[in-house]
């Protein structure tokens, strides 16, 4: 069916149609850096949207004047119903598709179109991709527009190939910039870059110039582009839904909506705190142990991580957290937010958000791979943040001796952990299975003795 695309959509493919499952379109707000306020959005979630698998991503601009509704207003694009009825027929698979204010005005901003650019590419994609299960790589990531989203979409497009590798810039207004601008190498990224180019106008529309001077560029150049035009269409709906219909189904096909299966993570290793898949009202925040930690945390937010793998079983749970208030609770729970919970650990206050300690606790019934939710209880207002956190094989009552990474043996690796502590290069994470001798501290005679049992000089540790 792609192979015959692009063509006109047969009426009623924009209507509303029985027995056809319906996405839902939700608000959102986002923090933008470019303009330094928060700024609106809509998205649209496909119907059966869950967590528990990833999609991508289909950024949509609407003209100057216009707003973030316009593309799934009834009178304008009705984007959400040509999705639903494409999803419904096979046609595409499911994805996201995000309309954002494209005027991104601010105090002492001249141009708000022009700074949308850095508004998408900093703020908003951060924020959707942190905010709902989506891949992030570039290959499930699609940009269209019309009019002025068109040009829109030429100039952001192709000056952020590594960005967006499906455009589709519908009726592009003369906002459109230079070829020179467009193409400053000649079109060698383009060309190698681009897995859709689809340029659509109708032949009554007094900007038609604008589109065909890309496209025709695009030929001299041996750039692969689609460019489509609608017999006597106009600068209307009639030709810019038409242009989504075909552009969401051309991009399927180039690939947007491949699957990338996800591969299991051991729970033994250390899971960074926003690896998360999906969360529920964090927020990422800087960490001064470096990176970023999962913050704004209250009472029943939440963060899942797909595939955790558990093995043959876990014994318990540590997790480096910071809270400038009391803390509050991490309760360790697999497959959903409601699903069996395995352990809770207990995260006291540190005395500041950047203050990191250890928090842990004991954990039954967790093996084999499963979605882990962490979620977060506790009185009002801002509880705590997670760095990261990682799960031990034994319980904490059962640490082995000399064991200093909890991989349940002691070997060459718990001996240059213990060197660079005594060196001072490194801390530990946890100094009770270091102290051999029990006398409280970990120094030169526990080295002593870890050296000594290596080696075979002696069999047990004197605690």
């Amino acid at each position: 069916m792609a192979a015959a695309l692009p063509t006109m959509p047969q009426s009623g493919y924009d209507q509303v149609r029985g027995g056809v499952q319906k996405g839902q379109v939700v608000n959102i707000s986002y923090r933008s850096t470019a303009t330094n306020s928060n700024r609106p959005a809509k998205v649209y979630l496909p119907a059966g949207y869950s967590a528990s698998k990833k999609y991508s991503v289909a950024y949509i601009l609407h003209g100057i004047g216009g707003d973030e509704g316009n593309w799934f207003a009834d009178w304008g694009g009705r984007a959400n119903i040509i999705a639903d009825n494409l999803i419904a027929e096979g046609k595409i698979k499911p994805m996201i598709i995000v309309s954002p204010n494209t005027n991104a005005t601010g105090t002492g901003i001249s141009d708000g179109y022009e700074n949308f650019t850095k508004d998408l590419i900093n703020s908003l994609i951060p924020y959707i991709e942190s905010n709902y299960s989506v891949y992030t790589d570039r290959q499930h990531r699609a940009l269209a527009g019309l009019s002025m989203g068109g040009g829109q979409t030429f100039n952001i497009g192709l000056t952020n190939l590594d960005v967006f590798p499906y455009l589709g810039p519908i009726s592009s207004a003369p906002n459109t910039y230079s070829n020179e601008r467009l193409f400053p190498d000649g079109g060698a990224a383009a060309k190698q870059k681009l897995k859709l180019f689809f340029i659509a106008c109708g032949t009554a529309d007094g900007l038609l110039s604008f589109g065909e001077r890309v496209h025709n560029y695009c030929d001299s150049k041996g750039i692969n582009n689609t460019y489509w035009l609608i017999p006597g269409g106009g600068h209307d709906w009639n030709v810019w839904k038409p242009g989504l219909w075909n552009f969401l189904q051309m991009a399927d096909a180039a690939g947007l909506t491949t699957e990338i299966p996800v591969e299991p993570v051991s729970a033994y290793t250390r899971i960074e705190g926003e690896s998360y898949s999906t969360q529920s009202g964090t927020q990422n925040v800087s960490c001064s142990e470096g990176g970023e930690a999962v913050g704004y945390i209250e009472n029943g937010d939440y963060t899942a991580y797909q595939k955790v793998d558990f093995g043959s079983g876990a014994g318990s749970f540590h997790a480096r957290v910071s809270s400038a208030t009391g803390g509050g609770n991490i309760e360790i729970r697999l497959d959903s937010i409601t699903g069996p919970v395995v352990g809770t650990c207990a995260v006291a206050g540190t005395g500041d958000w950047q203050n990191w300690a250890d928090a842990k606790c004991n954990i039954s019934g967790a093996s084999g791979e499963h979605t882990l939710y962490l979620k977060y209880t506790g009185e009002s207002g801002y509880l705590f943040n997670v760095n990261w956190f990682t799960f031990g094989k034994e319980s904490i009552s059962e640490k082995l001796p000399g064991d200093l990474n909890f991989d349940g043996k002691v070997d060459s690796i718990d001996f240059t952990l213990m060197k660079k502590h005594i060196l001072g290069l490194e801390s530990l994470e946890d100094l009770v299975p270091a102290d051999l001798d029990g006398n409280g501290s970990v120094n030169s005679l526990d080295f002593s003795l870890l050296k000594q049992y290596l080696l075979g000089i002696i069999t047990e540790f004197p605690r």
